[in-house]
């Protein structure tokens, strides 16, 4: 891009097709480049122009008003980056706790300076037993629900919320594969939930990639939905 006069980043998490066949055609009708990268959900859409600065704004504007609350940043920043700044800007913390995300959550928050202000702390809670003695889940709902449950998934919430030492908790479960759990739960399914003192929302999804590839793409709808979720504090 270093032939371009003007050049931006936005960074889109999970455009619907419909955002993205929008950006193609401000593309076509401003006469501007726009590339854009998919990386497991989070999109980096790339605006530049060679010397028009009113069609590089204008274009800008544009992508802005398709994509809507979908665009985390205008500078090319992380998802980790983004929810590491507004946490610290508001003081608060967060704790989590990852059956199938495996600490990718917490990694990619800690790869961030600044983390140690912003992260209480994070338990990989990949067994059962884990999460009956870490979480508080109870064993009853593990055996009704399996692990893999919007039930599980609030008490594991529950579990990291109700200590009242941190502000916000975020706790993934789901079924990585390569073969369904006991209960039949498809490879790919998971729940992802963010709470604070006061409310939980918690989201099943299904990601249709490998293994690795759906715990990154879970990963980063985590640190999507926290940092949704903190801004709207």
């Amino acid at each position: 891009m270093k032939d371009f006069k003007n050049v931006c980043v936005l960074k889109v998490f999970e455009p619907t097709a419909k955002m993205l066949e929008g950006i193609e055609q401000v593309a076509d009708s401003l006469g501007v480049h726009i590339d854009v990268c998919d990386n497991f959900g989070d999109h980096s859409i790339t605006v530049a122009s060679q010397k028009d600065e009113v069609a590089f704004n204008d274009a800008v504007g544009k992508i802005f008003a398709i994509c809507e609350d979908r665009i985390y940043s205008d500078s090319g920043q992380s998802l980790a980056q983004c929810v590491v700044d507004e946490l610290s800007s508001e003081g608060k913390t967060v704790s989590v706790a990852e059956s199938f995300t495996g600490g990718m959550i917490c990694s990619d928050i800690v790869g961030v300076s600044g983390a140690s202000a912003v992260l209480y702390e994070g338990a990989v809670t990949y067994s059962a037993n884990a999460k009956i003695r870490r979480l508080h889940v109870k064993a009853q709902t593990l055996e009704n629900y399996g692990a893999v449950s919007k039930q599980v998934c609030a008490e594991m919430l529950d579990g990291l919320i109700s200590t009242r030492m941190s502000n916000f908790a975020v706790a993934t479960t789901g079924c990585a594969g390569p073969d369904t759990d006991e209960f039949g739960t498809p490879v790919g399914k998971c729940f992802i939930g963010v709470a604070d003192r006061e409310k939980k929302e918690i989201f099943e999804c299904d990601f249709d990639e490998n293994r690795n590839g759906l715990r990154r793409h879970a990963t980063n709808k985590a640190l999507w939905l926290l940092l949704k979720f903190s801004k709207n504090k």
